[in-house]
């Protein structure tokens, strides 16, 4: 053998060490493994490697077939609850539709669209500990009347019982001097005058008095204006039952309602202003 060829011969195999050492020592650092399986996937031990790679796919294989059904089920759940979802959009969808055709075919106007909502700011109250009233920022001069609703977006304050050019005053639902008409959500044929009422502990509440013995009211009713009466829009709420007082005697129930709106912490109230005093039903 020539001198040559066999200087070719050994840079060659110098150069094959050098990448396998190369190749080996990157498996280990990467994977951080035993020797034996660092090694799969190298030229070390191309047998190993086969048999590295097939060990890897049959535990993927045997996990996946173990947990068949369980993914199953899954799946079949989460594809009954989007077909539910759909169908409660198709029928939102449809309603939505059907209320829009009757709103045009009758040229229907919603209670809502005859007010607007005009921002105001307490700038006296009171009461003491148990705030009865407030004086307001608008009056006459904004159009603003006696008998007018005023509340926050939690639900009703009460209503103006004065008015003057600048300032107005405001009696809450907690006043005995106020009376509104209101129902109950639950059942629609419960209704009733909600008045103020004072409880135990100097507690500010309200109560629907006079309601039959038979009555279904119950505590956890929410209560809500009826939309009887010159300035009150329905569905506005008022508060929630949390007691009911029988008197066999008379054979009437009375429902003490806590308030919605925590008249302590109010600031900020509006007042709910007919658009034209002749579009307002009573």
């Amino acid at each position: 053998m020539s001198k040559l060829l066999k200087n070719k011969l050994s840079r060659r195999l110098v150069l094959l060490a050098a990448v396998l050492i190369v190749l080996f020592g990157f498996t280990v650092y990467k994977d951080q493994k035993t020797l034996v399986e660092s090694g799969a996937g190298t030229a070390l031990n191309p047998v190993q490697s086969v048999l590295y790679t097939v060990n890897k796919r049959m535990e993927s294989f045997i996990d996946f077939f173990l947990r068949y059904e369980e993914v199953k089920e899954e799946n079949e759940s989460l594809l009954l609850e989007n077909i539910e979802l759909k169908a409660n959009l198709r029928n939102y969808e449809t309603l939505k539709s059907e209320n829009e055709r009757l709103r045009e075919m009758f040229n229907f106007k919603t209670r809502a669209d005859q007010y607007d909502y005009i921002g105001v700011n307490v700038i006296g109250r009171s009461g003491g500990g148990v705030i009865t009233s407030y004086i307001i920022d608008r009056g006459e001069e904004d159009g603003l009347l006696s008998g007018m609703v005023i509340m926050t977006e939690e639900g009703i304050v009460g209503q103006i019982t004065e008015t003057a050019k600048t300032w107005s005053l405001v009696e809450t639902l907690s006043s005995e001097n106020i009376a509104i008409h209101v129902k109950s959500t639950d059942d629609a044929s419960i209704s009733g005058i909600l008045e103020g009422h004072i409880g135990s502990g100097q507690t500010q509440m309200a109560k629907i008095s006079f309601l039959p013995i038979d009555s279904s009211i119950k505590e956890g009713d929410t209560i809500v204006t009826s939309g009887l009466g010159r300035f009150y829009p329905p569905d506005f709420l008022v508060g929630t039952v949390v007691r009911v007082e029988e008197d066999k005697g008379n054979l009437m129930k009375t429902a003490i309602v806590e308030t919605a709106v925590d008249f302590k912490r109010a600031v900020q109230l509006f007042v709910v202003k007919p658009k034209s005093m002749g579009d307002v039903e009573y």
